[in-house]
C-alpha cells in the first residue's frame, strides 16, 4: 500500500465517522508491508485509520494511551503518534537503525534499540528529546523491570552475544551478561524472571537477576515474543513454528496451553484488565484477539500487510 493509498484511506474513515478522533479504547499496529501504523477500535474491531510511518518496527504506548512511540527503522527516527487525532506530532532522531522499543512503568522513559550504530537511547516523554545513551552492541529487543529502574537490552554481537542492563534514567551500562545465543525479545516478570526468545533456538531462555541461565523451556518452536500476564500468574509467548500462543507456568517452567493464532504469530498486546492476548499474524495479515480464561480466539481483525508490533491503549 503507497502513502496516497494510506492517505485516501484515512480520509474516506473519517468521512465515515471512523477516525481517530472517535474516542474509543485502541489498538496501534506496525505494518511492515503497507509501511504504516493501523490505528482499531479493540470494541468494534474495525480498523479506524492507517497512519504513514515508513518501517515500523517496535512500538510503545504511553501508560495514559496518550502516545505512540514508533521506531521507524529506515529513517533513523522514532515517531510520535498523538492518540487524539491519530497523526505523526514528532520525530526524534535517535541513529542508524533504531528497532526494539520499550517503556517504563511510569511512561516517563523510551529505551530505544539503535541497532546501526550500536547504542541504546533514552527518551524523556514528556520533551520528547533523548537525554542518555550508551553504546551497546548491535542491540535488538528491550525489556524494563516493573520498578522502571534497568533496562535489559538484548546484544547480537557475533561471538558476543548477552543480556546488557542499563539504568533508564541516563542509559548508563551496569553489567552484560553473556548468553549463548542471540536474543529476539525480551521480558522482565515479576517474579524475578528474564525470560528471551533467542535466534535457532527453538525453547524459551531464562535467566535469573543475577544473570545465571536455568535450563530452557520447551516451545512449539521458534519463539518470538514474550511477556507476563497482567495478574503475574503465567508466561506467555508465540511460537512461530507452531502458529500458537503459549502459556508458561513459571514454577513447573513447562508449557500448560496452547491455543492457534495463525501463520508467523509476531507480537502479543495484552489489554489492560488482563483479560485479552493480541497476537499479530505476519503471514495471515491479521490480528487476533485470545480470551485467556477461556484460552480462546473470539475475534480476528483484517488489519493490513505484515503486521508485527502491536500495542493496546490502557
Amino acid at each position: 500500500m503507497n502513502i496516497l493509498r494510506i492517505g485516501l484511506a484515512s480520509l474516506a474513515l473519517a468521512a465515515a465517522g471512523l477516525g481517530g478522533s472517535s474516542g474509543a479504547n485502541k489498538g496501534y499496529v506496525g505494518l511492515f508491508g503497507d509501511q504504516a501504523v493501523a490505528a482499531f477500535d479493540t470494541t468494534t474491531y474495525q480498523v479506524l485509520t492507517m497512519i504513514p510511518v515508513t518501517a515500523p518496527d517496535g512500538l510503545v504506548i504511553t501508560p495514559d494511551g496518550s502516545k505512540v512511540y514508533v521506531a521507524s527503522a529506515d529513517s533513523g527516527s522514532v515517531k510520535v503518534i498523538d492518540t487524539r487525532k491519530d497523526m505523526v506530532s514528532g520525530s526524534i532522531a535517535v541513529g542508524n537503525m533504531p528497532q526494539g522499543l520499550s517503556i517504563t512503568p511510569d511512561g516517563k522513559r523510551v529505551i530505544v534499540a539503535v541497532q546501526g550504530d550500536g547504542k541504546v537511547v533514552v527518551i524523556d516523554t514528556a520533551s520528547d528529546t533523548v537525554v542518555g545513551q550508551a553504546m551497546v552492541g548491535k542491540p535488538h529487543s528491550t525489556a524494563v523491570s516493573p520498578d522502571g529502574q534497568v533496562a535489559y537490552i538484548g546484544s547480537q554481537v557475533t561471538g558476543a552475544t548477552s543480556v546488557t542492563l542499563l539504568g533508564t534514567d541516563t542509559g548508563a551500562v551496569q553489567r552484560a551478561n553473556p548468553v549463548d545465543r542471540a536474543p529476539r525479545a525480551l521480558a522482565y516478570a515479576p517474579w524475578g524472571k528474564i525470560y528471551f526468545s533467542a535466534i535457532g533456538l527453538d525453547a524459551l531462555e531464562v535467566m535469573d537477576l543475577s544473570g545465571q541461565l536455568g535450563p530452557p523451556i520447551a516451545t512449539g518452536g521458534s519463539p518470538h515474543d514474550t511477556r507476563p500476564t497482567v495478574d503475574g500468574k503465567l508466561e506467555l509467548l508465540v511460537s512461530q513454528a507452531a502458529g500458537d500462543l503459549e502459556f508458561i507456568d513459571p514454577n513447573t517452567a513447562s508449557v500448560i496451553g496452547k491455543v492457534a493464532t495463525g501463520n508467523l504469530p509476531h507480537w502479543i498486546g495484552l489489554s489492560s484488565d488482563g483479560k485479552l492476548a493480541w497476537v499479530t499474524n505476519e503471514r495471515d495479515n491479521n490480528v487476533v484477539a485470545v480470551d485467556l480464561t477461556t484460552r480462546a480466539v473470539v475475534q480476528t481483525i483484517a488489519i493490513g500487510s505484515a503486521p508485527r508490533k502491536i500495542a493496546i491503549q490502557p
